[in-house]
């Protein structure tokens, strides 16, 4: 978490308000691995703290996961990678963004 904070403070400009921040943890870069939901909310919730920006989540978002993913609290919305490649699966992703 330490490390996410350093970077994101390095990272981001203070004067870019339109700035839309996009995390993926880069274990699950290509691995199909997908973090806890106490994970991606601590993360998340984290960065918020630190610049108050939209945070779009990425790491192996599925349709089975991505309701609950996607109703996490700082989630503002989902890089989808795989699950994008097959129709019905990426209209079931798009459709938990909306269900309340």
């Amino acid at each position: 978490l330490h490390v996410v904070r350093r970077q994101v403070q390095a990272a981001i400009p203070e004067t870019t308000q339109s700035l839309v921040i996009a995390y993926e943890p880069v274990w699950a870069i290509g691995t199909g691995l997908t973090p806890t939901i106490p994970e991606i909310a601590e993360i998340h919730a984290s960065i918020h703290a630190l610049t108050a920006r939209q945070i779009l989540y990425g790491g192996s978002v599925k349709a089975e996961n991505a309701s609950e993913i996607l109703h996490i609290p700082h989630v503002g919305g989902a890089l989808v990678g795989g699950s994008s490649l097959n129709a019905n699966s990426f209209l079931a992703i798009a459709k938990a963004a909306l269900r309340d």
